[in-house]
């Protein structure tokens, strides 16, 4: 989060220090594999998706110093910080240090109910104070309006040696099984009429039924996007392969530190968190 003492609205734009985060790059020069490369590359997004998070990400920085309360990252946008946390020069000796002229830390969260409510709450405010700076609403695929989202469940495999296929969506399932119902009952009508034993084939489909109502809400929640709803689920098929929930780099998030007050994330999904002394 961010610790300032600015008046209660947010000010108009600090054109310098906008200017400096959008003129500032993390790559070295000469690097020919770039730092949006690698965002696109372990999160499984198109290349110019993985752009545009790395702009909104400019965008949270911006807010994290001037916004007169904590700002909270959404998940996309969260990736992009833990990728940058390893480039550990580019983060707090040129970003840090020379543009924003103040540490930004990167802490997780202390989890549970009231933590959860705090951060919904942060994440909703930094939508608003989003749209009075830049004088736009947050795209909705990169910032999700929802404040509180499932939390995601992120494994770190090694994709050489797994075949991974991606959910079918809600609809898909909902449809799957309406097709299934539609073809025991046309089979059991079928039977019935032929053969004359109407009672046990419909207490077969009957159990059926159970059955598919049983797993649908079983396994029916969720849809299984991989980062809040955005990138992971554009440009990719059912089965298609993904990662965005896994990572097959060593990036670690070496800027992470403790420090002092309150902390604050995207949603109950995020556990990081941002600081500035």
């Amino acid at each position: 989060m961010t610790e300032n003492n600015q008046t209660p609205e947010t000010p108009a734009i600090d054109s310098l220090l906008w200017q400096a985060l959008d003129k500032f790059t993390i790559d070295e020069p000469g690097a020919e594999f770039t730092f949006v490369q690698r965002l696109a590359d372990e999160n499984r997004w198109p290349l110019h998706f993985a752009e545009r998070v790395l702009g909104e990400y400019k965008r949270f920085l911006y807010l994290a110093v001037a916004a007169e309360h904590p700002a909270s990252p959404s998940d996309a946008v969260d990736q992009v910080w833990h990728l940058h946390l390893s480039y550990t020069r580019s983060y707090w000796n040129e970003l840090c240090g020379k543009v924003l002229k103040r540490p930004l830390h990167h802490l997780p969260t202390q989890g549970g109910r009231v933590e959860d409510e705090k951060h919904s709450d942060l994440y909703r405010r930094t939508l608003e104070s989003y749209e009075r700076c830049f004088g736009h609403p947050a795209p909705a695929d990169i910032w999700p309006t929802k404040a509180m989202q499932a939390p995601e469940k992120f494994a770190r495999i090694r994709t050489s040696d797994f075949w991974m296929l991606r959910k079918p969506s809600r609809a898909f399932r909902n449809n799957s099984l309406a097709f299934v119902a539609l073809i025991l009952f046309s089979g059991t009508t079928a039977a019935c009429t032929s053969s004359g034993i109407a009672l046990p084939i419909f207490g077969v489909l009957a159990v059926v039924v159970v059955l598919l109502i049983a797993f649908r809400k079983r396994f029916g929640g969720g849809e299984g996007s991989c980062s809040g709803g955005s990138g992971c689920s554009s440009g990719f098929g059912f089965f298609s392969f993904f990662s965005s929930c896994s990572s097959d780099s060593d990036n670690s998030d070496s800027g992470d530190s403790d420090s002092g007050g309150d902390s604050s994330c995207s949603s109950s999904s995020c556990s990081s968190c941002s600081s500035s002394d």
